[in-house]
């Protein structure tokens, strides 16, 4: 196994993360939980150590087509517009308007399924690169229940707390900024 290889969760991983059908060891499936893109296999390998999963948890997890390594590296995600409540925001904080996600409201040309896709994909990369190892679990695992945009959007707030609580305001709300872009 290359070090230099970033797993991620095939569409099959994820189903597995909302579904619960196919792994049946808690350690194994936190390891799938902790699979997202960013992490090479020393980390995730520091990972698996740490939470006394299975040695050989990533080469279980290929087999059973949950996660893949990309080919070549992923295109950057398109920027996915998105509808959000500003709530959690302060006045001045606002979201950028490229971010418009409603589905409800968005012209049938919309691939919705690459709206969810696209956002579910920022918000993991977002806690994961921000957040303590921690945090950054409990942030995906709420990530991962969520099924629609709306649900991901509903998540922003908490989200947003957590990114304030370890670097303040400006950075976190600069950082959510980031996301459609």
């Amino acid at each position: 196994m290359s070090p230099d290889i970033l797993y991620f969760k095939t569409e099959l991983g994820q189903r597995e993360i909302a579904k619960q059908s196919l792994l049946h060891s808690r350690p194994l499936r936190n390891v799938l939980l902790m699979v997202d893109g960013k992490r090479g296999v020393p980390a995730l390998q520091a990972l698996i150590q740490s939470i006394s999963a299975p040695e050989d948890a990533l080469d279980q997890l290929l087999g059973l087509g949950l996660i893949a390594a990309p080919a070549a590296p992923p295109p950057p995600p398109a920027p996915a517009p998105v509808e959000a409540s500003d709530s959690f925001l302060h006045d001045d904080d606002e979201l950028p308007s490229e971010l418009n996600l409603d589905t409800r409201t968005a012209p049938e040309h919309v691939d919705r399924t690459a709206d969810f896709s696209s956002l579910y994909q920022q918000l993991n990369s977002l806690v994961s690169a921000n957040l303590g190892m921690i945090k950054a679990y409990g942030m995906q695992l709420k990530i991962e229940q969520c099924q629609t945009p709306d649900q991901l959007i509903a998540l922003l707030p908490e989200i947003k707390a957590a990114l304030v609580s370890k670097h303040g305001e400006a950075k976190a709300v600069a950082l959510l900024r980031q996301l459609g872009r």
